[in-house]
């Protein structure tokens, strides 16, 4: 349950920031920006966690460090997509 409210939260962020990127000022962009990210980072852990739980391929990994990994990847994907975003205009 933890996954589907992590993977909403993200959502909401993503949909808020998209439908109202023009009225928003750049510092609470960028603060939707990192909680979508730390939330999907999270919602990606808990999911390579319960993979793991379920297939018993690999040990069970502790949540946060592969939650901050996870954030990290998708901040940095979020910073590329937007530099690309910004290029072709």
């Amino acid at each position: 349950m933890h996954f589907v409210i992590c993977v909403f939260i993200a959502l909401i962020c993503l949909v808020t920031t998209v439908l109202f990127t023009e009225v928003f000022p750049k510092w609470f962009k960028a603060f939707l920006a990192l909680i979508g990210a730390g939330t999907s980072g999270y919602a990606i852990s808990i999911f390579i966690r319960k993979m793991a739980m379920w297939t018993k391929a690999f040990e069970k990994p502790d949540l946060l460090p592969v939650a901050g990994i996870a954030a990290v990847v998708v901040l940095v994907i979020i910073i590329v997509v937007s530099m690309i975003s910004k290029k072709k205009k």
